[in-house]
């Protein structure tokens, strides 16, 4: 029996600090635009693009969630530049 591929643990980590990320900017005001920005943000860059190093060199499965990570953190630079303008 072929046992699965394990999960990447710093692609599901991404993913969740992205997550996190964008609630925190949605939802907190200027203190979770701040935390979001600072803290939440740059930590699921490096584990997004940490995974997918990860991923392709260990052929673990994951990469769909640290793209997914990646993706759903981009958008808070730009939200981020609006509203402190």
């Amino acid at each position: 029996m072929h046992s699965p591929t394990a999960w990447n643990g710093a692609a599901i980590v991404a993913l969740a600090l992205s997550l996190l990320s964008l609630l925190l900017l949605l939802g907190l005001g200027v203190l979770g635009l701040l935390v979001s920005l600072l803290v939440f943000s740059p930590l699921a860059l490096v584990f997004s693009i940490t995974a997918s190093i990860q991923v392709a060199r260990r052929g673990q499965r994951g990469l769909g969630l640290a793209v997914t990570g990646f993706l759903l953190v981009l958008p808070g630079w730009p939200i981020t530049a609006f509203l402190l303008w």
